[in-house]
């Protein structure tokens, strides 16, 4: 299986994600330092496995690899503007825009 970070806490569930229209810069930066464990300003690899681990915990409980690489990919082609397979800040703005919006609906 896929070498996923260990994260303390899903900081995706905390309820500041659910039903909000906008996401502050001090929210988006929360998030980016926890993943971004390197600190080099790009969620890459196995950062990015961690992430999407965290992303399938909120809309799935039964799982296995190929379900999170999968949702991975589909992740990176909604988002990865540049497509360099991480995803830079603005990058993960969007994607956390959508999980608001789709927790909302």
């Amino acid at each position: 299986m896929t070498r996923l970070l260990p994260v303390r806490e899903n900081f995706l569930l905390r309820p500041i994600f659910k039903g909000c229209s906008s996401i502050t810069s001090q929210d988006l930066d929360k998030v980016f330092q926890l993943y971004d464990k390197d600190g080099n300003n790009i969620i890459e690899e196995e950062e990015l496995d961690g992430f999407v681990k965290d992303l399938m915990d909120l809309v799935r409980k039964d799982y296995d690899n190929e379900d999170l690489q999968q949702f991975k990919r589909s992740l990176l082609n909604g988002c990865d503007i540049n497509r360099d397979k991480k995803l830079s800040k603005p990058e993960l703005k969007m994607v956390l825009l959508a999980l608001s919006q789709a927790a909302d609906s």
